[in-house]
């Protein structure tokens, strides 16, 4: 090409890059760093201390709600709690030995434990009878599964029953990104990842966890179910520390992970001119770090990279994150790592089972919210590793099909969570708690 052919290609090529990037760019206070990422979030994250918590009046939706009593009221909504990570001390081959001595996830239904003609009161009266018993309940079942309740089929009713039995609420990690819908978010009752345009998308299994701040518990409560699948899933924490292959365990366990927390594609550089492309590698990743890192007060890693199609790209990666912690209160050790939910390879092969990988197939920012797993040496994971992981996940599952107003309480270091693809209109939503 001459030279006027080659000034006009470059110029082509920067003003792809400049779109790309001011497409970016527009997008990272909402979009760009919220990279679903367990570990560490690329977003601002609110460290200022808790909001004063005024009193707020009782819910007055429904009529003929139960009234509270004194000392329940509403109090306000904290930060959501900085993830306790503990001391890296857990000896993964005898931890493993100790036997399992409870049930995962119960269900209580409403008939084994009150009349069938029994009122919103009485109800709410039974929440108040297990609120000194419900937090040691899920330090030994991880979840329980609440059926056939009246009180808890409005979200001014399932405050109540959250208040009632004594849960604290906090913010929903993800709000500093504004990536969750609120149902009512002054109650802190936020949307459980009901949109139509992602109903085709199975979520894997996953603890809430974002940036450097963890929910202790939460509960996932219907209002409407799906037409058609939607389940809510449940899998357990302490069983799968135990189940997990031995060696690719202490391999995770000895390197840790770190998750590819968002990717800029630039696939078009490849086809650059090897000087220039070497001449722009350099400014361009500084730019991106230094916008990266005006977003966030924690360290993060930009590099050059190929992506899962060998294409150019810029990888954000977040720091270390050990894959196995202890539950801060009952020093139980957990598998608590989202690499199923967050695994690129996983998440494909899900999409292609689902018949839904030609709809994930995207270009540009929404690109930056694709995510990825590697250990803690950047080094990859094999499929082998990751096919025998997903498999035991799945043995693992617990499927809820939730009818409205029932609810399902976990403690998050316990109990990992996700969804199954749905059609029709969903309705859940999720209050998470200190």
């Amino acid at each position: 090409r001459g030279p006027r052919a080659g000034s006009i290609g470059i110029q082509e090529s920067m003003v792809r890059l400049t779109a790309v990037f001011g497409v970016a760019l527009l997008a990272v206070p909402s979009l760009s760093f919220r990279a679903l990422v367990p570990g560490r979030h690329l977003s601002k994250l609110r460290l200022h201390a808790p909001r004063p918590r005024g009193v707020a009046a009782p819910p007055e939706g429904a009529v003929g709600l139960p009234q509270l009593r004194e000392g329940e009221e509403f109090q306000g909504i904290d930060d959501c709690p900085f993830t306790q990570w503990g001391p890296r001390d857990i000896r993964v081959r005898e931890e493993r030995k100790a036997p399992r001595s409870y049930e995962f996830a119960p269900e209580w239904h409403k008939k084994d434990v009150l009349g069938a003609d029994a009122s919103l009161e009485e109800e709410l009266d039974y929440f108040r009878s297990i609120r000194e018993t419900v937090k040691p309940l899920l330090h030994k079942h991880g979840a329980i599964v609440l059926r056939g309740f009246e009180l808890t089929k409005t979200a001014d009713g399932f405050q109540l029953f959250y208040l009632a039995i004594g849960m604290d609420p906090c913010d929903d990690p993800l709000q500093s990104v504004a990536a969750r819908d609120a149902v009512d978010k002054s109650k802190g009752v936020y949307e459980a990842v009901n949109k139509e345009s992602r109903s085709k998308y199975f979520v894997g299994m996953h603890n809430e966890q974002v940036g450097t701040r963890s929910p202790a518990r939460a509960a996932f409560v219907c209002f409407k179910p799906a037409d058609e699948g939607g389940e809510f899933l449940i899998a357990d924490g302490r069983q799968l520390f135990k189940e997990v292959d031995e060696e690719f365990l202490e391999e995770v366990y000895n390197k840790q992970v770190r998750f590819i927390a968002a990717e800029i594609p630039l696939g078009f550089m490849d086809n650059l001119p090897g000087f220039v492309r070497s001449a722009l590698e350099p400014p361009l990743l500084a730019f991106a770090t230094t916008m990266a890192k005006s977003k966030v007060d924690f360290d993060i890693d930009l590099v050059w990279d190929k992506d899962n199609e060998g294409s150019a790209c810029i990888h954000a990666i977040a720091p270390l994150q050990t894959p196995v912690v202890r539950h801060p209160e009952t020093q139980e050790p957990v598998w608590f790592c989202n690499i199923h939910s967050h695994s690129d390879y996983l998440r494909q092969e899900r999409e292609a089972r689902d018949g839904t990988l030609d709809l994930s197939e995207t270009t540009g920012a929404s690109r930056l919210n694709r995510t990825d797993i590697r250990f803690g040496d950047l080094s990859a994971m094999s499929r082998k590793m990751l096919d025998a992981f997903d498999a035991l996940v799945m043995k693992n599952l617990k499927w809820v099909k939730m009818q409205k107003g029932d609810v399902v309480l976990l403690d998050n270091y316990m109990t990992m969570h996700g969804r199954n693809i749905f059609s029709g209109v969903r309705k859940h939503a999720v209050t998470w708690f200190k």
